[in-house]
């Protein structure tokens, strides 16, 4: 078996998404296949994959999805403007992923552009997909990346390629913006059952399931920033149309892993004030909810007030739910098993480290194995009495080692890696990266390297780009 689709999206109202053909690509040639997704997908290689791949050889219809967002606070219509949907794809167990291919050519969403994507920055998702999946943390899944022979003008000129994105779903808050604002009332009623039939069946017998459907979602999203948090991810364009509604992180453009610990850090070239900085995601997320919120009103109840009024009720807890759900994490990181309050020193950890700007991943792994690391941060007497206060009631290694990394991609490192395949089409630095990162949270030999974060001075400089 090569895909076995069962597209069930193409049965909503013709508004929602566009019958597209992909770009014929001319001797395609898969440069990286991910040989455990396969498995994963009870997908057979065979000669044809690579033509099916690329969209060549089609299995059934592709479509574009229609989407909207806010994007930097500005409300736009959107859609799939160098993306395509191949299919639903089932597995033998019964589980239903999206197959999107990624750079492959003009659709009607398009807006001018070419709809094509360079290696570069199907490399770097292939990467981060990868990690952040190996991190334990709900991610998109790539699944191949495709050379297309095209040359692609971003920054530079650069030879093109398609990515073959796996997803649960594709639809996202910008969806329901789109339904929305375009649709009415019965539609919007249609596609939220269509999303909850798929997605939350666990509440089809609820009363008032569309306003449980919004709180289900919104714990899901917290769930995803506090994972976020717990490694030190920074999305970097939190826009409502890269907002997924079950919880699965996409979209690693401007995306970049915190070196020195700095709540306002950012990397993308186009946040020009921090609006989606590591500090302020609790705070976009809570924005894009509330965006979310604003589709479901028609729906929620008879009178709109009353539908605002039960809206308001559940994000007036999102703060609460949020810092729960931060200190529990953080408690583990810190490796306290003791029930309690422990915010304060919590809090008080965090001051240090970014008072201090160490770097936020070698930090707990010094805390779990001292002496590691040759950073005098480690050896000052600030650090050496919050760790002893912090021994009285935690710093439980066992605890520790499970939710706290090893290793995490280095914003230079990747950068060497691409740079390496595009001057030398070698995949060596890649590969090993790869390798790395293939169980974060397990000691490999020879890897200090890995460890090493890059000088303050690089991070300060370093911008992340879209690559649109």
């Amino acid at each position: 078996m090569v895909f076995n689709f069962n597209n069930t999206y193409i049965k909503l109202n013709k508004n929602f998404y566009s019958e597209v053909t992909p770009k014929k690509i001319k001797n395609p040639k898969i440069l990286i296949l991910n040989k455990k997704l396969m498995k994963k997908l009870d997908i057979e290689n065979n000669n044809d994959l690579a033509e099916i791949l690329c969209g060549n050889k089609l299995l059934s219809k592709p479509i574009a999805q229609a989407y909207a967002g806010h994007q930097f606070g500005n409300f736009t219509m959107l859609g799939d403007g160098r993306a395509l949907l191949l299919g639903e794809h089932i597995t033998k167990k019964g589980i239903r992923y999206d197959i999107q291919l990624k750079g492959s050519g003009i659709t009607p969403y398009s807006r001018g552009g070419d709809g094509k994507a360079t290696i570069s920055s199907m490399l770097r998702e292939y990467l981060y997909s990868c990690a952040m999946n190996n991190l334990k943390i709900k991610s998109s899944q790539s699944l191949a990346i495709i050379l297309t022979n095209e040359k692609v003008l971003r920054e530079k000129i650069e030879n093109g390629s398609i990515l073959v994105r796996v997803m649960e779903s594709h639809i996202r808050i910008g969806t329901f913006e789109y339904v929305s604002y375009s649709s009415s009332k019965e539609e919007l009623v249609k596609f939220t059952d269509y999303v909850i039939e798929r997605h939350y069946k666990n509440i089809l017998n609820y009363e008032e399931k569309y306003l449980k459907f919004f709180e289900e979602v919104m714990d899901k999203l917290i769930d995803m920033v506090i994972e976020w948090t717990r490694v030190g991810f920074i999305h970097g364009v939190m826009n409502t149309d890269n907002m997924n509604i079950n919880g699965e992180t996409f979209d690693f453009g401007p995306c970049a892993f915190m070196n020195y610990y700095d709540p306002n850090t950012k990397f993308s070239s186009i946040d020009a004030y921090g609006r989606y900085s590591f500090k302020n995601q609790k705070n976009i997320l809570l924005w894009n909810l509330t965006r979310f919120a604003e589709t479901l009103i028609p729906i929620i109840d008879s009178d709109n007030k009353n539908s605002i009024e039960k809206l308001n009720k559940i994000l007036k807890k999102f703060n609460e739910k949020y810092n729960e759900k931060y200190y529990k994490m953080m408690k583990l990181k810190l490796g306290i098993k003791k029930e309690g309050n422990f915010n304060s020193i919590i809090d008080k950890f965090t001051t240090w480290l970014e008072k201090n700007k160490t770097d936020y991943t070698n930090t707990f792994i010094e805390l779990i194995n001292p002496t590691l690391f040759a950073d005098k941060s480690y050896s000052s007497k600030e650090f050496i009495e919050l760790k002893k206060e912090l021994s009285e009631i935690g710093l439980d290694k066992d605890i520790m080692k499970k939710v706290n990394p090893l290793y995490i991609p280095r914003n230079y490192q990747i950068e060497e890696a691409i740079s390496e395949y595009n001057s030398k089409n070698s995949l060596e630095k890649f590969n090993k990266l790869l390798k790395i990162i293939e169980n974060p949270y397990l000691k490999k030999p020879n890897s200090k390297i890995y460890q090493t974060p890059p000088l303050i001075e690089y991070d300060l400089k370093y911008k992340t780009f879209c690559n649109t």
